[in-house]
């Protein structure tokens, strides 16, 4: 099952122990489903500061760029990468390669839950909205304790927020919703036993829908 949350290795997202999500929660979910399924193209470009094992805070800028079903380029840079350096994947919907920062490039048959690239829910639903955005058996939410909130204020915007509870990760973590486009515009996860504690925080700073982009993009060499 694909994890959803990074830490440059990507952490586990799952929780232990079964709570029924109320309708609110449910119909969000299904909107937010909905959604991400509509999207034929986006281009994402998301800001992230991920806690490094020192407790410093680590910099990371991502962009996607993606085309229904499977195809998508992903482009992330950072300062533990090297001054110029980058992590690039790509997928054509079955082969994927990764270029490391050190200008390597491995090809392999792609897998949905092998991802080198970090990554988040603000852009891993576009392709895996099915598994991660869904509380039935077998998704990945199946076993979180979930809220809504209908509205908290942030940086002069109001955005709509659920929570979830990840017990056996010791995550909880915040995805905050664009109320008028229904999409996920910032994730925040804390570290379970000391919610002030903030272990990573991705900000989708750019998105565009549906614009029309390069094919040559995805192309796998």
């Amino acid at each position: 099952m694909q994890s959803r949350f990074i830490a440059f290795s990507i952490l586990a997202a799952m929780a232990s122990g079964a709570f029924a999500a109320d309708k609110d929660v449910e119909a969000m979910l299904k909107t937010l489903r909905d959604n991400y399924q509509k999207l034929k193209t986006a281009r994402i470009e998301v800001a992230s500061f991920v806690r490094g094992q020192e407790g410093q805070d680590i910099p990371l800028t991502s962009v996607v760029t993606y085309r229904a079903p499977l195809n998508f380029r992903m482009v992330s840079k950072g300062p533990t990468m090297g001054d110029g350096n980058s992590l690039i994947q790509i997928c054509d919907g079955k082969m994927s390669s990764t270029k490391t920062p050190d200008g390597k490039t491995q090809k392999a048959k792609f897998e949905l839950d092998k991802i080198a690239a970090p990554l988040n829910l603000e852009t891993l639903c576009l392709w895996d909205w099915k598994r991660q955005l869904s509380t039935d058996k077998g998704a990945n939410m199946h076993d979180s304790k979930l809220r809504l909130l209908q509205k908290e204020t942030w940086k002069d915007k109001d955005y709509m927020v659920l929570e979830e509870t990840a017990e056996r990760s010791k995550v909880f973590v915040r995805y905050y919703i664009d109320p008028k486009t229904k999409f996920i515009a910032r994730t925040v996860v804390y570290n379970l036993d000391d919610t002030t504690q903030v272990l990573q925080d991705h900000k989708v700073t750019k998105m565009e829908m549906n614009p029309k982009v390069d094919p040559s993009l995805f192309k796998v060499s």
